[in-house]
């Protein structure tokens, strides 16, 4: 470890929540090594520059692949590792729904199961960080609590499967690890920039609504909750968990408390960029069902299966991560949609 800070070990660059986890940890003053594949290995390096220059820590870049044995890293690397470092945060994962279901399962649970494996051998090993999802509930209404993992749900895409997959396979190795769970939902932007990393996912209506003069046509009601929160609130919640000494063995729900309906949360979309407010038609409820067919593309059909996200009765009990966070609190949608618009308008394609 540094003299001022911990050295951790950061997956799933270059995913913007990884990013973002990686310089929350240097301002604290911690070492971070970033693992990253060769392709990504300069953007990474942008990244430690980013940090050298706004944060008392240092990133390092470490050259491996989930997948492999050991990560894929050399010998001496992984001696390094394991005599240094103190925290790991696994956030490599494939979100998006038109992936493979067998590519999904091997980043998923496979590359998971080698980052535990890795973490058997460090001597320093105060935490390991797994961000799984609160989509784990699959099916199910209803109020879903954080010691819940198995109820009876069925999946309805790979990504929910494999990710509850890879949660129970984190909870059989708290047995011999400080592990701890964290479950986000979908991830917006940055509350006080609005910057995002993708424009998938909500951004998929988000974008129409705001480039759009005509009202949206949305393919569901949205009469249930939108289950969504700022990057920058997941990351800062995270890692506070982390290292919140209650937190080995919890599982925890990073979410907003009080969400807003998919019809409120464009509604007010729609309000900040000054557009009508969506409507629903049988048209575009027709659309949805035949996004579901095997002749429509991978892309349709990867947005139209979050809006099975939108249609879910289900709330998720966050009081564990309550008590922990203290007064960390997600802000409210109406706190930051404003900020989520005006990035949008802004940004450069």
């Amino acid at each position: 470890m540094t003299a001022t800070g911990r050295t951790c070990l950061v997956t799933g660059f270059p995913l913007d929540a990884a990013r973002r986890v990686a310089l929350e940890l240097a301002g604290h003053g911690d070492r971070v090594l970033v693992l990253a594949r060769d392709k990504f290995v300069p953007d990474a390096r942008q990244l430690a520059e980013t940090a050298a220059a706004t944060t008392p820590g240092k990133i390092e870049i470490v050259v491996g692949d989930i997948l492999a044995i050991d990560l894929g890293l050399d010998g001496a690397t992984v001696r390094r590792i394991h005599a240094e470092v103190g925290e790991v945060h696994h956030l490599a994962a494939i979100h998006y729904l038109g992936i493979d279901a067998p590519r999904m399962r091997q980043v998923n649970v496979d590359g998971l199961r080698e980052v535990l494996e890795l973490a058997l051998g460090m001597v320093q090993l105060k935490r390991v960080c797994v961000w799984s999802t609160v989509f784990v509930a699959g099916n199910r209404t209803g109020r879903v609590y954080e010691h819940q993992l198995h109820k009876g749900q069925s999946f309805r895409n790979p990504y929910e499967r494999t990710k509850a997959q890879a949660e129970a396979l984190a909870r059989s190795a708290m047995a011999r690890l400080p592990v701890t769970v964290v479950r986000v939902p979908n991830l917006v932007g940055d509350s006080r920039t609005g910057q995002a990393a993708r424009l998938d996912g909500v951004y998929s209506v988000a974008c129409s609504i705001v480039e759009q003069a005509e009202p949206v046509r949305l393919p569901v009601p949205g009469a249930h909750p939108l289950h969504v929160v700022p990057v920058d609130f997941a990351v800062q919640a995270a890692v506070a968990l982390t290292r919140h000494p209650d937190g080995i063995g919890g599982t925890f729900h990073v979410v907003d408390e009080a969400p807003l309906t998919a019809r409120a949360f464009f509604d007010a979309v729609a309000d900040a960029a000054g557009r009508p407010r969506p409507v629903v038609t049988l048209q575009s409820r027709l659309g949805h069902a035949l996004a579901r067919l095997p002749a429509w593309s991978r892309q349709t059909r990867h947005e139209h299966a979050l809006l099975d996200w939108f249609e879910s009765d289900v709330r998720f009990d966050n009081s564990r991560a309550r008590q922990l966070l203290g007064g960390t609190r997600c802000p409210a949608v109406t706190q930051y949609v404003d900020k989520l618009v005006a990035w949008l308008r802004d940004r450069d394609d």
